[in-house]
């Protein structure tokens, strides 16, 4: 009976998953594997039918329950008070942390700091305090774009509703804290004591692996560790909490302590170090997880593992019902539950490496399906990476790091070999990872999977456990060809869609356009947006600073399953269609650029093309009369001329027809550009124009407009943009000329689907 077990948990998340998202044909398409076991002739398994059904109807009421919940706020409150719940997250003048208010309501806040003096005195605010705040109470902003994070989600699924845009801000230390509060706020005070003491590195390190916190780590390291799969290795989970105790108990039985006080011990010190280590998804299922065993084992009973994490499982999600929807639980439980029940297969192996690699593919094959859902690639150099890296941190990394920190509890650093060995080791793993990472062959993008492929994907990686369970001879022959069947699936299906795509991607006040030919014959990008940044003070600094080539449009083209680009087309040098460029050419293979033909003179430019050359892409500088092929498809350049004075008249102005649609990309063209075109090409008629300078008063005149005779726009442009664009007078010329618009701060970003002329649009924001 043991072996039905897992189907208790799955009854539970379809049940919660159906009250909190919805029903549909996939969800009901998963009752399936229990319809077939009722039916079949294990009459052993009737019995349970019951039992089954109970956990599924028990959350969907839950599921129900939390749905309703609703805020006590209508956001019209202008001040607050409460206490903070976490360590305030500072970084250069920016602070955000999350509050319960008096009325029992978790909000997130966040403050911008005026001067240095605020961020000092911000700097001594903790867990515990008791704060007192003036602002405006605003809800988070949907995503604008179709792999942009889900913002307002996940603020749901922390039972959270509003973020409160502080201005002004006074907290107080309360006579007492809590001992939850305490145990935060003596996790605090070591936190900023090792990363005074330290080396950035190291003491990003040592957070991660001690105290469970990954904010101090620099974002390169950050995501080198991530494209190679092996972030995990960073994360407080089974394999920490393991060692923490054996070496906790062996220290305890070595000074005398009996083996029975020493259990107990133990147990009464896991919920503590649970806060000390952040409170993690694995740290809380690992946690408790050794408290089970802790207690059989002083209870001097047996319960089966499968039995405690199942238990621990419900537990949870009986008290966080949206946790089921947070990526740590998710990979957390199902790595766990794959490892138990393939635990007898790989105890079966003698050898330890043997059994790391077993252990490793088993939890790389769970984790992959969800894990393309949010990275869109495939990390092959993981299993390598992880069989290197998991002895490294394991038994190197991990007990350096507990050793430097309990030593630091005494001594001082000085005297600290434990951290002078991390000191010498640290940076040189770290330049290994990202040299290997910025390589383009360290991943392959594979794009983003429909639940549908999801499904099928886990079909088949169930199927290959059992063959590893049974492992009859060969038996590794058919789920290696339906696992290369499967990704061959996912990576082809671009190749086989008869349609070509145009999207005008959301990067804010800035330009950034993908064409997709039909059957993937070729992408080409229109320039990557970017942005100004006008850091003047070395405290307003940020360390990990928002870029919208890394944040946007690399997330935009991995979830296409786009990793090279046939061309970039970048159309003038200002910072708003180039800026992005840098983080593109680092993550995305580009076959060839194309420049606007004119004099390079600005700084940005410059380090641009320099960037470009370094990568070996190939740079034409393209002018009026040019143009260049792809499988049928032509592409004009019908400016600059390259005599032009002002850049945004020297931007690429590119004509392309698609699948029997005719569209005009402009760059940052103004009235002048546009009268100079009109003169060489009298005939022009387009079915789309990219509207100039994000509908500047300066461009799209009446005369343009007149000639091209579009029947829709795209205007790319900025919420609540300090230039006022687009103005009132190119909206009105738009409107009276009978075209449809599309704008990036309304509609997000906008899709077009082409075949034969006819056209689906699909809007980032209305999805």
């Amino acid at each position: 009976m043991l072996r039905y077990l897992p189907l208790i948990p799955y009854m539970a998340t379809l049940g919660l998953i159906i009250s909190l998202r919805g029903p549909s044909i996939l969800l009901y398409l998963l009752f399936l594997p229990i319809l077939v076991l009722l039916l079949s002739k294990k009459h052993s398994f009737r019995p349970l039918l019951f039992i089954l059904f109970l956990p599924f109807l028990l959350f969907v009421c839950i599921g129900f329950y939390v749905k309703d919940d609703t805020s006590v706020f209508n956001g019209e409150e202008q001040e607050l008070e409460g206490t903070i719940i976490q360590i305030p997250q500072i970084d250069g003048d920016r602070m955000a942390f999350r509050l319960r208010t008096l009325e029992g309501e978790l909000v997130e806040v966040r403050l911008f700091f005026l001067t240095e003096e605020e961020k000092e005195y911000a700097l001594t605010y903790g867990p515990g305090d008791i704060c007192q705040i003036s602002g405006a109470l605003t809800t988070p902003n949907p995503p604008t774009n179709f792999a942009q994070f889900n913002y307002p989600r996940y603020l749901k699924e922390h039972n959270m509703y509003w973020v409160l845009q502080a201005v002004h801000l006074h907290c107080i230390q309360p006579s007492t804290y809590s001992i939850s509060e305490r145990l935060q706020r003596w996790r605090w005070h070591h936190m900023e004591k090792l990363e005074q003491n330290l080396s950035p590195e190291v003491a990003s390190v040592v957070h991660a692996l001690v105290f469970g916190d990954r904010t101090l780590m620099d974002e390169s390291v950050l995501e080198a560790y991530q494209r190679l799969g092996v972030i995990h290795l960073l994360a407080v989970s089974g394999m920490h909490v393991g060692l923490v105790v054996a070496a906790s108990f062996y220290l305890m039985i070595r000074f005398g302590i009996t083996r029975e006080r020493a259990l107990e011990c133990l147990i009464v010190f896991l919920p503590v170090y649970i806060v000390i280590a952040g409170a993690a998804p694995s740290v809380i299922r690992a946690s408790f997880m050794t408290i089970v065993v802790l207690l059989c084992l002083r209870l001097k009973q047996k319960i089966p593992p499968l039995i405690g994490v199942t238990a621990i499982y419900l537990l949870y999600l009986f008290l966080s019902p949206y946790s089921l929807f947070q990526l740590g639980f998710q990979l957390s439980f199902l790595v766990s539950y794959g490892l138990l029940l393939s635990a007898k297969t790989i105890r079966s192996y003698t050898s330890y490496w043997s059994q790391l690699i077993a252990v490793t593919m088993i939890s790389q094959l769970l984790s992959l399906p969800i894990l393309l859902c949010h990275v869109y690639e495939i990390a092959w150099l993981s299993l390598p990476m992880n069989l290197f890296f998991i002895p490294l941190i394991t038994f190197v990394f991990l007990p350096l790091s507990f050793i430097g920190f309990i030593i630091s509890l005494f001594l001082p650093i000085t005297f600290n070999a434990a951290f002078y060995v991390l000191e010498w080791m640290v940076p040189l793993s770290h330049h290994i990872l990202t040299m290997l990472s910025n390589k383009t062959f360290a991943t392959i993008v594979v794009g983003e999977p429909s639940e549908w492929m999801v499904v099928f994907m886990y079909v088949v990686i169930f199927f290959s456990l059992l063959c590893f369970e049974r492992r009859s001879k060969h038996w590794w022959k058919w789920p290696s060809i339906l696992l290369l069947v499967v990704l061959v699936i996912q990576i082809g299906k671009p190749y086989v869609d008869y349609r070509a795509h145009v999207t005008m991607i959301d990067v804010g006040q800035g330009d950034s356009f993908l064409i997709e030919l039909p059957f993937r014959r070729g992408v080409y990008l229109i320039d990557t947006g970017g942005q100004l940044t006008f850091v003047n003070e070395q405290w307003r600094e940020r360390r990990a600073p928002f870029d919208v080539g890394k944040d946007i449009v690399v997330p935009e083209l991995k979830q296409r399953g786009i990793g090279r680009l046939d061309g970039l087309i970048l159309t003038h040098g200002h910072a708003d269609h180039i800026g992005g460029v840098e983080a593109v050419v680092n993550m995305i293979q580009i076959d060839k650029v194309l420049y606007s033909f004119g004099e390079v003179e600005g700084e940005l430019e410059k380090k641009v093309l320099t960037t470009l050359a370094q990568h070996g892409t190939v740079i034409h500088f393209v002018k009026d009369g040019m143009s260049f092929e792809k499988d049928g498809v032509t592409f004009y350049i019908l400016a600059p001329v390259g005599q032009e004075q002002e850049l945004n008249d020297r931007s690429i102005v590119l004509y392309v027809e698609l699948e029997g649609m005719t569209f005009l990309f402009t760059g940052d063209l103004e009235e002048s550009g546009e009268r100079m075109l009109l003169q060489r090409y009298p005939d022009l008629q387009v079915d789309v124009l990219k509207v100039g300078h994000h509908g500047s008063r300066t461009s799209t005149t009446a005369p343009f407009l007149e000639q091209l005779d579009p029947y829709a726009a795209f205007i790319p442009v900025g919420r609540s943009n300090r230039y006022d664009h687009p103005h009132e007078e190119v909206i009105e010329r738009l409107a009276n000329h009978g075209a449809f618009i599309w704008r990036s701060d309304q509609d997000g970003a906008v899709r077009l689907t082409i075949h034969n002329g006819k056209v689906s649009i699909t809007r980032a924001m209305m999805q």
